[in-house]
């Protein structure tokens, strides 16, 4: 009878710790549906110092909903590398004339931008075959990439762009610049799949990429039709083209009048141009950044 009872205990609290498990998945996911709003009302904020001092508390109760999901919940891990991406680019990427401010402010950005491409990662080695290819040649993981659609333009521009970004910051490593030509395939395959995404996106890492110097796979002319095509998808909406074109096109071309140019634009622009706000603030920053920093880069 003791037995029975014991039996009986312990399959009740089996069945509890299965239901206290997926009543934790059901939070964690139905929580994690709400980062889409928070997401959409960052870009949508109009006050650049709020959206700033905020984001932080909303990134890190995204880290405990993925690490609440095990690091299963394809979503939030997309939303992760997304958001971490853009808190880097937004807020710690500029440099300014206090030097060690920016050491720091570098240092912070190439952390959160290898979480972002960390995040992204886990997502899309939900792929088999994207997941086989990281253990073999660049080709095997080019080729990879065909298992790709529509439907993983935005996980792989993130992961993409997070990556691209932590190797920009790593000029001393030639480990991690090796990674390179993985994130050129990856870029390559989002252009492929759909350019258009968010008003042209894509291209921007391009603009990088081509405005380098030769040695690195530069080429100023591609660049510039790269900034053609994003003017073409975005209408001529996208400030922060303008500012990619000043830092890295102008700058490489060393055209003082074309780079000033460029930051007339993004300072012309008018705020709401496009809905996401936060994106034409964010280009007006770095336009100010640029231009107080003109003297040092020509």
């Amino acid at each position: 009878m003791n037995r029975l009872k014991s039996a009986a205990v312990l399959a009740a609290l089996f069945v509890f710790l299965l239901s206290g498990c997926s009543l934790k998945r059901t939070i964690v996911n139905s929580t994690g549906l709400i980062m889409d709003d928070v997401e959409g009302a960052f870009y949508e904020e109009n006050d650049i110092l709020f959206a700033q001092e905020a984001i932080p508390g909303n990134l890190k109760l995204l880290d405990g909903l993925i690490r609440g999901s095990n690091r299963e919940n394809e979503a939030l891990l997309i939303k992760g590398s997304k958001l971490y991406g853009m808190y880097a680019m937004a807020f710690l990427e500029d440099a300014t004339a206090d030097k060690k401010a920016d050491r720091e402010n570098l240092a912070r950005a190439k952390n959160f931008y290898k979480r972002a491409r960390d995040y992204g990662m886990a997502a899309l080695m939900k792929n088999n075959d994207f997941k086989k290819a990281q253990e073999g040649s660049f080709d095997e993981f080019k080729s990879s990439l065909q298992a790709f659609g529509k439907n993983d333009v935005e996980p792989l521009f993130w992961t993409a762009f997070s990556w691209g970004s932590f190797v920009n910051l790593s000029k001393n490593s030639p480990m991690d610049i090796a990674d390179l030509p993985k994130v050129k395939a990856m870029i390559e395959r989002v252009i492929e799949i759909d350019d258009t995404y968010f008003y042209g996106l894509p291209h921007l890492f391009m603009i990088v990429y081509y405005s380098m110097p030769k040695m690195f796979g530069g080429d100023t002319q591609q660049a510039k039709k790269e900034y053609d095509r994003v003017k073409e998808i975005s209408g001529a909406k996208l400030a922060l083209v303008e500012v990619y074109m000043a830092k890295h096109y102008a700058v490489q071309l060393q055209d003082r009048a074309l780079f000033d140019g460029f930051l007339e634009s993004v300072n012309n622009t008018a705020d709401d141009v496009i809905p996401e706000i936060m994106f034409t603030k964010v280009a007006k920053k770095k336009a100010a950044v640029l231009a107080e920093r003109a003297e040092q880069l020509f």
